[in-house]
């Protein structure tokens, strides 16, 4: 269902609609759609302010782990939020995706470095599964590296090699989501374009590969590092920030490519391309709203060494105060 009315026997506009004609043309049951979509947003930005609040009680938490769990949590409102802006405002489409992009290639990093602080350092990373092999035929480039073998050995030149693979999403997508804002406001971006002389086909397609790469590298740390990690939920953990890495990019190329070859109609004042990022921002807001339940039961749960100020104390004769030593856990 979209925000705006249909009507089939308008001509559509060549240029994207401006905030007060996409609101003029709203159908009652786009009103009603445009408050579900707002109300979850709002939900998801509380969910993230209960979670800051939660973490920062937890005083035995290491401060640069409960950053990285900032970071990582943040990543659900902001995905909201700035769908909202594309979605009300198609002209601050590019701009809405820019911030986006960019805060997700930041996590994907962060994700990585929180993998490294769970083991304690790199020294303790290496001492317990230094002896383990890397599987480079990990998705999702590894499968086509037929001519590789299935595994290589944990180095510190490999594992430097892993982190810049994850880091240069951190570095590339910026710049090539800049130069999409830049080469759109100029009119020579066009979503959903894919001929030769489209920046559209060649921004996407750098895009493509830095994630990929991305992910590649941080999948071969995962994988070896899930099983001592496994009392840190690292898999759900995993899953909840690969899922929104995977809905951003490959479900947001699918609606623009359907829109650019006039699968998803135009329905005016909205052109076709315009029409494609509607529907991925719309559904993006219930995604991020229900990915955001998932990790917050998640991350709410702490392990080992994260105890809370709620674990037992005890006070000895010569008042020394000696924490539990049991696992704790904090559930919803």
């Amino acid at each position: 269902m979209s925000l705006i009315s249909l009507n089939d026997n308008l001509n559509c506009s060549l240029t994207t609609p401006r905030v007060e004609e996409v609101f003029k043309e709203m159908s009652r049951a786009g009103f009603v759609l445009a408050g579900v979509v707002l109300f979850l947003a709002t939900v998801t930005f509380f969910i993230y302010v209960d979670e800051v609040l939660f973490l920062r009680k937890i005083m035995q938490l290491p401060s640069n782990r409960k950053t990285r769990y900032y970071f990582l949590l943040g990543l659900y409102p902001v995905f909201s939020w700035t769908s909202v802006l594309g979605l009300f405002v198609p002209r601050a489409s590019i701009l809405a995706q820019l911030v986006a992009i960019c805060y997700l290639a930041i996590c994907v990093y962060q994700f990585f470095e929180l993998i490294i602080d769970y083991f304690g350092g790199k020294r303790k990373l290496f001492d317990t599964i230094g002896d383990q092999g890397i599987p480079i035929k990990s998705v999702p480039v590894g499968c086509f590296l037929f001519c590789f073998a299935d595994t290589a050995k944990l180095t510190r030149k490999n594992f430097l090699r892993m982190k810049k693979l994850v880091l240069q999403m951190a570095l590339l997508h910026p710049l090539l989501m800049f130069i999409a804002a830049v080469l759109s406001a100029n009119g020579s971006y066009k979503p959903g374009k894919v001929t030769l002389d489209s920046a559209y086909l060649y921004i996407s397609s750098l895009a493509g590969i830095s994630t990929a790469l991305a992910v590649w590298g941080l999948v071969m740390l995962y994988r070896i590092a899930k099983e001592p990690l496994a009392n840190y939920h690292i898999t759900a953990k995993f899953f909840s920030t690969q899922v929104v890495l995977i809905l951003s990019n490959v479900q947001g190329m699918i609606f623009i490519l359907l829109a650019g070859n006039n699968v998803i109609k135009c329905v005016a004042p909205l052109v076709t391309e315009t029409r494609g990022i509607e529907l991925h921002f719309m559904l993006l807001v219930f995604e991020m709203f229900a990915v955001s339940l998932v990790a917050r039961l998640y991350y709410r749960r702490i392990y080992g060494d994260e105890p809370t100020r709620d674990s037992l104390t005890s006070v000895d004769a010569t008042g020394t105060e000696a924490f539990s030593v049991r696992t704790v856990t904090c559930r919803l």
